[in-house]
């Protein structure tokens, strides 16, 4: 996955962290593929679904998270250092 070209272009120059939270977004929607004329995000897999994000926001500092997908959920505790670095945001 890393030498898919867009994703190498995505995370050029970033460090990657695993096991923490770098960011937020709205989830507004999901759908099947229509197609890429229907959908046309560079990130949409064909023949799956594909998930709309909006409001999309990094993380200045990433927050350690622990958990198992696909049913994780962020404790209080990890939502309030989240939210800290987002002032203006809220769920």
């Amino acid at each position: 996955m890393l030498r898919d070209p867009l994703v190498a272009t995505a995370i050029r120059g970033r460090e990657l962290h695993l096991g923490a939270v770098i960011g937020v977004a709205r989830l507004t929607g999901c759908h099947l593929d229509q197609g890429p004329e229907r959908c046309t995000s560079p990130w949409a897999e064909r023949g799956a679904h594909h998930l709309v994000l909006e409001d999309v926001q990094e993380l200045a500092l990433p927050v350690p998270a622990t958990g198992a997908l696909p049913a994780w959920r962020p404790t209080p505790d990890l939502l309030a250092q989240v939210l800290q670095q987002l002032p203006a945001f809220r769920p």
